[in-house]
């Protein structure tokens, strides 16, 4: 139980560092309290839609017999938070331009879909293989830990939305974070499920 609590803890962190930015985008641009509250109930909507869908395909491929072969997803963050990493694209040019062409009556909607597209591949790629290593009685707890951290996440963009400093701290090492969250999330799934260790028996 602890495990899994810490290993929650450690993932939805990772998860969090991209999204930080996207809503000191936001709520650099929706300053008004009329227009925070549909930036602060998109973000919790666009994060839920993602942990449920994760969840459900999780669900689906624990269908697969072999638990080791099931473990293999866990290459999968490697793979995205190395790309991530040594990518060339900036999501916070593509962010700002998105919010260019937002319209104030579509900022719910809008920030719903940013959520979904700026982060949607990135989180699903960890949370997928980690949704497959935990037990259903776990479930709520992990859930009630995703909600209190994107809340912090969340009131801490607001407020630290005039301090440029902090935004430039995770435009540089936002990615590293991340890079190194994904790697050390997918090589524990690799070893939760016995990956590794049936690989090497087959090898050696």
């Amino acid at each position: 139980m602890i495990k899994d609590i810490v290993t929650a803890i450690f993932s939805y962190i990772g998860t969090t560092t991209d999204y930080f930015v996207v809503l000191l985008l936001l709520f650099g641009k929706y300053q008004s309290r009329k227009e925070t509250k549909p930036v602060v109930i998109g973000a919790y909507i666009g994060n839920a839609i993602l942990v449920l869908v994760s969840l459900i395909i999780a669900v689906v491929l624990q269908q697969v017999p072999a638990e080791w072969l099931l473990g293999l997803l866990g290459l999968i963050p490697i793979y995205m938070g190395i790309k991530s990493y040594f990518s060339d694209e900036d999501e916070g040019d593509e962010i700002e331009e998105r919010l260019n062409n937002i319209q104030p009556k579509n900022i719910l909607k809008d920030v719903i879909l940013i959520t979904f597209s700026a982060c949607g591949a990135d989180n699903m790629a960890l949370y997928i293989p980690y949704f497959t290593t935990v037990s259903a009685t776990t479930l709520p707890i992990i859930f009630a830990i995703f909600i209190v951290i994107l809340t912090i996440v969340i009131y801490s963009a607001y407020k630290f939305v005039s301090v440029p400093m902090v935004k430039r701290f995770f435009d540089r090492q936002g990615d590293l974070i991340q890079m190194i969250v994904y790697v050390v999330l997918g090589l524990y799934v690799l070893l939760e499920a016995g990956s590794i260790q049936h690989i090497i028996k087959l090898v050696f």
